[in-house]
């Protein structure tokens, strides 16, 4: 069976994102940053989802879609689509209808995330008392991760909420003619709005 045929194009294409999810998280790590937590950061994602009746909620957690990181469900989906894909056609000998091999692989993709995402999720617990509020991280100190930040031009920093777990917000000096720069320690002193914050320099630069 030939790899690159026509009939294996949407998992070549599932395993090429993959590949490339996994440079630009490598990519993110070496530039103090994290792909995984500015993607959770933008769809705003919760420890929890209340199931209520909601089906659509049920199935969202039946995914772990809130008790996983978003990037970890979508690695764990594009590998078992683009893997169990390209075994079905192999097993086909290239013969299986495109539409076919793709529900099939979808099917075991979802699979994939439900089954090796509880194996995961069994090691990142998180229940009601791990979530935090964004105004809880008034008065913790944040490391200063993008470019120069200034009053009005605010920067990515980086902290540790109370039970260990990195958020990614962004962050201005209180007060004008001050500057922060990358590797700076920030103390958070007033949440703006949203993700923004306003932050002062180290007070205490000899124990921080």
């Amino acid at each position: 069976m030939d790899i690159l045929s026509s009939g294996n194009a949407p998992f070549l294409v599932a395993l090429l994102l993959l590949l490339t999810i996994g440079v630009l998280e490598m990519l993110a790590v070496l530039l103090g940053a994290s792909l995984s937590g500015h993607i959770d950061a933008a769809i705003d994602t919760h420890p929890d989802i209340t199931l209520g009746e909601n089906i659509f909620a049920h199935s969202l957690s039946w995914l772990h879609i809130g008790r996983l990181p978003f990037l970890v469900i979508l690695v764990l989906f594009l590998g078992g689509f683009s893997l169990s894909g390209l075994v079905l056609q192999w097993l086909a000998g290239g013969g299986l209808p495109v539409w076919l091999a793709t529900i099939g692989a979808f099917m075991i993709g979802v699979f994939c995330v439900r089954w090796c995402g509880r194996g995961i999720a069994r090691y990142l617990p998180r229940d009601e008392s791990n979530a935090v509020s964004t105004d809880s991280f008034v008065g913790r100190m944040a490391t200063m991760t993008g470019a120069t930040a200034k009053a009005g031009s605010p920067a990515e920093a980086r902290l540790a909420d109370q039970h260990g777990r990195s958020h990614y917000i962004l962050i201005e000096p209180d007060e004008a003619g001050v500057s922060f720069t990358r590797g700076e320690k920030v103390l958070v002193t007033a949440r703006i709005s949203g993700s923004r914050f306003s932050g002062s320099t180290n007070p205490w630069p000899d124990l921080l």
